[in-house]
């Protein structure tokens, strides 16, 4: 199928699968079918045991929720329809034959990924007595384990932080996931400086994203981009994609080199242009083509019109090591910037951090010791201020002692 146990370990997935869990992103197959064909495909994959022996499970993509077929022996309700669509969670048991020869109560999900439906056998479901330094109550745990939504309010999260959330089970999870509101209240007029219309506020309060323009980053420079209200935190998002549509921005300047209205409209049509005296990082001039990416909306550069090497959209997985990636966090991923991720958990239950950035030739995710975004020579002259620091600590101290 194209895949073996080595690749699957250095993409980071064989041991939630050797836990029983399905792979935390979609992996690419290849399916040889002898005298008729060959099928490439993007599944999930997890290690399914009966009673013989372990086998491979496949779980492919599928368009929309198979919801009006029975399911071991079970006939969905129009409202159990709307609520494995909309939360992805049935909300309550249904008795399911799963073994071929008895009924037994059950809780569904959706897998968002996939859209399949995973079944778990209620006697299975394991809720804790404590989440997030709240301690559930007999009746809150009672409803968990039936599947039901129950708000609570006063966790605390990794970084210290107090929110509330609706808590339900999971059963493509295999445990509690939060949910949160989507109808964060927003109050600013303004952002970066631009007022803010009506109706900008309203879709934003809404959960829409807006393009605002001529806003103001702290040292004066002009930037533009689409802003979205992060479903956790309220906090507005900044983004070159809309989030909803897929459409990338247009700036006014790149490399501080002003665009024409004819450079910027060539742009947004996926065409190249040719532009002169840009200003790198380093400071340095230079010129060259350049066109945007047309999934994320970052500049691409080349010497020649057709030196392009077209890049892969972001891939971007629901989970590592145990971390979910909060909106803001997929944001800078997608927009090509680095972010340090700690608290992430090894094989070993050992926890550690890490750099991660997605490769803008292969759309994967990397992972770095020290933050890629830095030029190295800033990271040397930090390096040598501490060891300078250290060295006249180590002379204060001699010079007190003596």
């Amino acid at each position: 199928m194209g895949i073996s146990k080595e690749m699957l370990e250095q993409s980071g997935v064989l041991d939630g699968m050797l836990k029983g869990y399905k792979t935390n992103k979609t992996i690419p197959l290849t399916l040889n079918i002898e005298g008729v064909m060959t099928a490439k495909l993007d599944a999930r994959l997890s290690f399914i045991s009966n009673e013989r022996q372990v086998i491979l499970g496949i779980h492919g993509i599928r368009k929309e929720p198979e919801l009006g077929h029975p399911y071991f022996g079970h006939n969905f309700t129009e409202e159990e329809k709307k609520n494995l669509k909309e939360t992805g969670n049935l909300g309550h048991p249904i008795d399911l034959n799963l073994r071929g020869n008895t009924y037994e109560p059950c809780l569904v999900s959706t897998d968002r990924n996939t859209n399949e439906l995973v079944a778990v056998r209620q006697e299975n479901v394991y809720i804790p007595n404590d989440i997030k330094g709240v301690t559930l109550a007999p009746d809150e745990i009672a409803k968990l384990k039936n599947g039901e939504p129950v708000f609570v309010d006063g966790m605390i999260s990794a970084k210290g932080k107090e929110f509330s959330a609706t808590l339900q089970y999971s059963a493509e999870r295999r445990g509690i996931e939060f949910i949160f509101p989507k109808d964060q209240t927003f109050n600013q007029q303004t952002l970066g400086g631009v007022q803010l219309s009506p109706n900008q506020i309203k879709m934003l309060g809404e959960g829409h994203t807006i393009l605002v323009e001529d806003m103001k980053r702290t040292n004066g420079e002009l930037f533009l981009a689409f802003v979205t209200l992060d479903s956790v935190t309220g906090r507005p998002n900044y983004t070159r994609s809309n989030p909803e549509t897929g459409e990338i921005y247009v700036p006014k300047e790149i490399c501080k080199t002003q665009l024409t209205p004819e450079d910027r409209e060539t742009l947004r049509n996926g065409s190249t242009v040719y532009l002169e005296n840009m200003i790198n990082r380093k400071g340095e001039e230079f010129s060259s083509f350049v066109r945007l990416n047309m999934t994320t909306g970052n500049p691409q550069y080349s010497r020649t019109p057709d030196g392009f090497n077209e890049q892969q959209a972001p891939k971007i997985p629901a989970e590592v090591y145990g971390h979910v990636f909060t909106a803001q966090e997929k944001a800078n991923l997608q927009d090509g910037k680095a972010i340090l991720v700690s608290g992430l958990k090894g094989s070993r239950g050992k926890e550690f951090s890490t750099y991660m950035k997605i490769s803008p030739n292969t759309g994967t995710l990397n992972f770095f010791q020290k933050n890629p975004d830095k030029p190295r020579n800033t990271q040397r002259t930090a390096q040598a201020d501490n060891s300078k620091s250290q060295q006249q600590e180590q002379k204060k101290g001699a010079k007190q002692a003596v």
